[in-house]
């Protein structure tokens, strides 16, 4: 069985949203855009009691629910091993789910099958309201009917039985991974492994238990505690008659109590000390629920059970290289799986229609796969790089708030590089904090593809801000974007004649002696002026800098050590920043309107 939709609304920071999910399905976005809310509804849907928690009035949108307010999620699972409800009893029948079918192409919800396209589907819900009188959030899981009615106010909803959500088999992995009894009894995770197979090991148990309450050596008799033991014996006799006597040992030796005390440990070679896992790195504490779960989903495979997994960052403690053999071997082992991240290399590994691009516009919560945006046959190969060479590189800018598109890669390598110089030297101070690569992620352009890059990117961010030159090509650059449709709502542009190496040299201009007294340019610059005529000059035989890595890396080494220049860096880029935000700065002005597509020019 697998999920094909999911519909959520009011519920935390999602007023509306309906996904429609693939087999496997990896969720990016910016901060708050939704991510874990998602993860939440499926546990809401169809985690144990156990795996959820209390709702409060904080979890339904706007965060002051009236009477009538409805947290509501909705499910729709497909995937039976036929289309006849009649054999399915235990989902379909009158206190069960209404048989619905839904396009496998399309993925539209019908109330009867129209062609061979046309699957089996269940809709499960999750209903939730605040009773203002006893200040509690009362819940509901139920088969879907009729999506427009009130749970609440109709009590004929069939309730989902438990055994049906053992049999979907949903597991959650929370982004919060921190303890260290996971391969243990005091789990209810190792506890469910352990009876997916042949059971409890009993005799090891009861073996423990009994060596326990007899052993070898106890601790009562030892020569310095026998004297304390002895006289509390004696005490103990003057008001009991029977005489009890005092034993000491390590677990209360009933069978639960030796199973509660058990304390999972890790050696790191066959001589090494065995430590217990609370001692151990994050990063092996955090991979003990994922390879429990793994032996679990293998186990449910084996029987021909189903098994969804929900993996919220996988990234969390677990270096790159494991993050792919994670990801690579849970996919393979799940129906169904679902994760969230912000690692450019989980992301970057996923098929294109499994990665959601999620974007959150004041409560509307939209899912767009990487796939319909990807280039096409007709693109040109510096766009088709966009999600090829440089996918990382892109799903890394696609995370940030805005997207900033520049004319080119070397407005690319200079703006990274100048932000670099600017964060090396923050301090506490107020207004001395870099906002830029925090909030803007900048995407790797080339050739001057800002126009295509553009249209490419619109469907997968809601804020994209085009940079270009003060010249006749970026004023055509404009032009495009101007008639594009949607158009971006602004676009920056430099002063007229300027390109990305004037602002490095208005920067250099914070502190008038530093051009000429820069490390690694050779032979050295006379002046700001001189130093930026060269960096926009391919003549090495003349000094040209042109695309010489080295020469913007020594430029931008040169700021980070000048407090004056550095300053100047930190007022550009977070001008830009709050530009690309939507929020006008002053070292920007109002340059033109066209068709509705503010231009604005840098103030040197």
């Amino acid at each position: 069985m697998q999920l094909a939709s999911l519909s959520v609304r009011n519920f935390r920071g999602i007023r509306e949203a309906d996904l429609r999910l693939n087999q496997h399905n990896v969720f990016i976005g910016a901060n708050n855009s939704g991510k874990t809310t998602v993860i939440e509804a499926l546990a809401l849907l169809f985690g144990r009691d156990r795996m959820v928690r209390s709702l409060t009035e904080h979890d339904f949108y706007g965060g002051n629910p009236g009477p009538t307010d409805r947290i509501k999620l909705t499910a729709t699972i497909v995937g039976f091993k036929s289309n006849d409800a009649s054999k399915h009893t235990d989902w379909f029948g009158p206190d069960r789910a209404v048989p619905k079918w839904v396009h496998e192409e399309t993925g539209e919800l019908l109330p009867e099958p129209v062609n061979a396209k046309s699957v089996l589907a269940c809709q499960v819900g999750f209903a939730a309201r605040f009773e203002r009188m006893s200040l509690e959030v009362e819940t509901v899981r139920y088969f879907v009917d009729d999506a427009e009615a009130d749970v609440f106010e109709d009590d004929a909803y069939p309730p989902v039985p438990s055994r049906l959500l053992r049999e979907v088999g949903f597991f959650l992995v929370p982004a919060s991974r921190t303890w260290d009894r996971v391969i243990s009894f005091g789990s209810e995770l190792f506890r469910r492994v352990l009876t997916s197979g042949d059971g409890l090991p009993a005799q090891a148990i009861l073996s423990e238990r009994d060596r326990l309450r007899e052993p070898a050596n106890p601790v009562e008799t030892d020569p310095k505690l026998a004297p304390i033991v002895d006289e509390l014996e004696n005490e103990l006799k003057g008001f009991f008659p029977q005489g009890p006597s005092l034993r000491l040992r390590l677990t209360s030796t009933d069978s639960d109590g030796v199973m509660e005390s058990l304390v999972p440990h890790f050696a790191f070679g066959d001589a090494a000390p065995n430590i217990p896992a609370r001692r151990h790195g994050t990063g092996l504490v955090s991979m003990q629920s994922l390879l429990l779960l793994f032996h679990f989903g293998r186990r449910r495979a084996k029987d021909g059970q189903s098994f969804w997994m929900a993996l919220e960052e996988p990234e969390l403690h677990i270096p790159p290289p494991l993050q792919r053999r994670v990801v690579q071997r849970l996919q393979s082992l799940s129906a169904q799986t679902f994760i969230t991240s912000h690692s450019p290399t989980v992301a970057g590994m996923s098929d294109p229609k499994a990665l959601h691009v999620l974007r959150n516009e004041g409560g509307k919560l939209t899912s767009t796969p990487l796939s319909t945006a990807s280039s096409l046959a007709s693109d040109s190969n510096p766009v088709r790089r966009l999600f090829e060479i440089h996918r990382q590189e892109t799903i890394a800018a696609l995370m940030h708030d805005s997207l900033l598109v520049p004319e080119g890669s070397i407005d690319v390598e200079i703006l990274n590089l100048l932000a670099m110089a600017v964060d090396s030297s923050q301090t506490w101070e107020s207004g001395s904090d870099s906002r830029f690569l925090t909030h803007v992620g900048i995407v790797r352009t080339i050739d001057a593809q800002v126009v295509p890059t553009y249209k490419r990117l619109h469907p997968l961010h809601p804020c994209i801000v085009c940079l270009v030159d003060g010249d006749e090509a970026g004023d055509g650059y404009i032009a495009g974007l101007a008639g594009s449709s949607p158009r971006p709502s602004r676009a920056l542009r430099w002063p007229d004649s300027w390109a990305i190496e004037d602002a490095f040299g208005w920067v250099l201009d914070g502190d008038p002696s530093l051009a000429k007294a820069i490390d690694g340019i050779e032979p050295a610059a006379a002046d700001s002026a001189d130093l930026v005529a060269r960096l926009k000059s391919k003549d090495r035989n003349a000094g040209g800098l042109k695309q010489d890595r080295l020469a913007y890396e020594a430029v931008a080494q040169a700021i980070a050590r000048s407090e004056p220049a550095r300053l100047r860096g930190l007022l550009l880029l977070n001008a830009m920043a709050s530009e690309c935000l939507g929020l006008d700065s002053v070292k920007f002005a109002e340059h033109s309107r066209i068709n509705g597509l503010r231009v604005r020019v840098f103030v040197p």
